[in-house]
């Protein structure tokens, strides 16, 4: 059974989770808002990835297009000048960290974040994240949610590649519903089309990722496992919104209900939402 899905909301679900073996709440498969809920927030977090990238994207999110940082560092202390700090906490607060414009509503920041340098004495593309109670809500008219994450993100790499590894939880709120509960641990690999520079943006490339995803919200329960079948495709040169890859698919896969398979998200062009379709074991 295939059936899709509209990825028009302006606003999505950024809360992903653990996964073991796959269950769910009830017979039969997802129901639309299950399968709509994962596969956003499969969306976001894979965007989120790709802002981790970089320490100027994981400050200013893709599409903010700030003009200067809105938090600064409590020591500007970088030994190695690679532009990652030896050891600073960036405390969020909304204003300054408030961007209107952002998928047609306004994103905050507001928390805690801990960036240190693995090697401080060595200029590479490397660092570790520590996210205390880092909370984004996002408004756009009556619509709206919040998400507060903990956990850890680090990246590391050359010239040539970077892998990041995230191991975070997080509350997610929905207009209506319950809250979901989610912890996720990520990995991705990262392969540009040209080779990095220390400093600089990061250019298009492809991101291969894999990790395990847990959903629990009320009385559903998800267990899945995110793949890459076809490496996500950024394209540096789009603008004007947060929504940079132009190709590509991801798999969430477990069991729903009592039907295995997977939601699917396909990417086909700059600016544009993934397609979200529900694809069942076999097809």
């Amino acid at each position: 059974m295939r059936r899709p899905w509209s990825t028009a909301t302006p606003f999505a679900a950024l809360l992903v989770a653990l996964a073991g073996c796959g269950d769910s709440n009830g017979p039969g498969t997802p129901s639309d808002d299950q399968a709509t809920a994962i596969g956003l927030t499969t969306r976001d977090e894979v965007e989120a990835a790709l802002n981790a990238l970089s320490l100027a994207t994981l400050l200013s999110p893709i599409g903010t297009a700030p003009e200067t940082p809105c938090a600064t560092p409590s020591s500007a202390t970088d030994s190695d000048g690679d532009g990652i700090p030896d050891d600073a906490t960036y405390n969020f607060v909304a204003p300054p960290c408030r961007f209107s414009d952002f998928r047609g509503g306004t994103l905050e920041l507001i928390g805690q974040l801990q960036i240190q340098d693995p090697v401080p004495g060595t200029a590479g593309f490397g660092y570790e994240a520590t996210i205390t109670t880092l909370r984004s809500p996002f408004s756009a008219g009556d619509a709206g949610y919040s998400i507060t994450r903990n956990g850890f993100r680090g990246l590391g790499g050359s010239i040539s590649a970077l892998q990041l590894t995230t191991d975070l939880q997080a509350i997610r709120t929905f207009p209506g519903q319950s809250d979901a509960a989610v912890e996720e641990q990520w990995t991705v690999a990262y392969t540009p089309e040209a080779p990095l520079q220390i400093n600089r943006p990061v250019p298009s490339g492809t991101l291969d990722v894999s990790g395990t995803f847990g959903w629990a919200r009320g009385t559903e329960s998800f267990a899945l496992t995110v793949t890459t079948p076809t490496p996500l495709h950024y394209n540096a040169g789009c603008a004007g919104s947060p929504q940079r890859f132009d190709a590509g698919e991801l798999h969430a896969s477990g069991v729903f209900g009592e039907t295995p398979g997977h939601v699917q998200l396909r990417w086909s062009g700059c600016g544009d939402e993934p397609e979200i379709e529900f694809v069942s074991e076999g097809e």
